[in-house]
């Protein structure tokens, strides 16, 4: 895709010296159990936003990201970390697409051992249909494609039929491979490391939603989510994990 150049398939025409708009799908229960496997909670407080232009060169404008997740109601404390988390990244313009879970029984023919199933639903839906919806209004050059779930090849073929000449990047969670099926699709392949994310944290006091002439509404860190706290003592640099 050559720079400064409209690369969208509907013949829109654009300054010859603007930089490439960069529009991020995050795939967000990949992302968050990659994260979760660190075993640290404050990580979960991420600024998507942030973490969007730190991955994007700066030779590109980020001008769309996009989360997809489910709320899982069942367990309130965690819903609540959930919603507060909705409305802090809502806060920095992220656009939030939520599914749901269903619930339902499985069990094992050998033993008959039965137990109860979560399932989640429309994430992957709602994050296709926000790549294929998108792609259509032109609204990006660069697509990178948050995810290590393979589901997500069709989407990326679909994109790169339908688009040949939008660039796709597919970018992979921190301490997971990229997923052969849409690497081989995509332009270019890229990885989250510890230090974009720890570079990435959303603020202790988030904003939430502006009010005219009023300060803006602000959501609260859960308390789990409170950073690492650092004690000199001794001599020695403590770290002291809150999580």
């Amino acid at each position: 895709m050559s720079k400064g150049v409209a690369s969208g398939d509907r013949g829109g025409w654009r300054w010859p010296f603007s930089r490439p708009r960069a529009a991020f799908y995050y795939d967000g229960f990949n992302l968050y159990h990659a994260i979760d496997a660190y075993k640290r909670p404050y990580l979960k407080w991420l600024n998507l936003k942030a973490l969007s232009r730190a991955l994007a060169p700066k030779g590109e404008a980020v001008k769309r990201v996009v989360w997809c997740s489910a709320f899982r109601p069942a367990q309130k404390a965690k819903l609540k970390r959930h919603e507060d988390y909705m409305k802090a990244l809502e806060g920095q313009g992220v656009i939030c697409r939520m599914g749901h879970f269903v619930h339902g029984m499985d069990h094992c023919n050998a033993c008959g051992h039965s137990w109860q199933l979560s399932v989640e639903k429309q994430g992957d839906v709602n994050l296709a249909l926000s790549i294929a919806a998108d792609a259509e209004d032109d609204l990006f050059d660069v697509c990178y494609l948050v995810t290590a779930d393979g589901d997500h090849a069709a989407t990326a073929r679909y994109l790169k039929q339908r688009f040949p000449k939008k660039k796709l990047v597919l970018v992979t969670p921190p301490g997971r491979y990229h997923n052969r099926h849409i690497e081989r699709l995509a332009d270019a392949c890229i990885e989250i490391e510890m230090a974009h994310i720890e570079a990435s944290l959303l603020p202790e006091m988030a904003k939430y939603k502006a009010r005219f002439l009023r300060k803006a509404d602000r959501v609260a860190r859960p308390d789990v989510y409170a950073p690492p706290t650092v004690v000199q003592r001794w001599g020695l640099r403590l770290v002291v994990n809150n999580g």
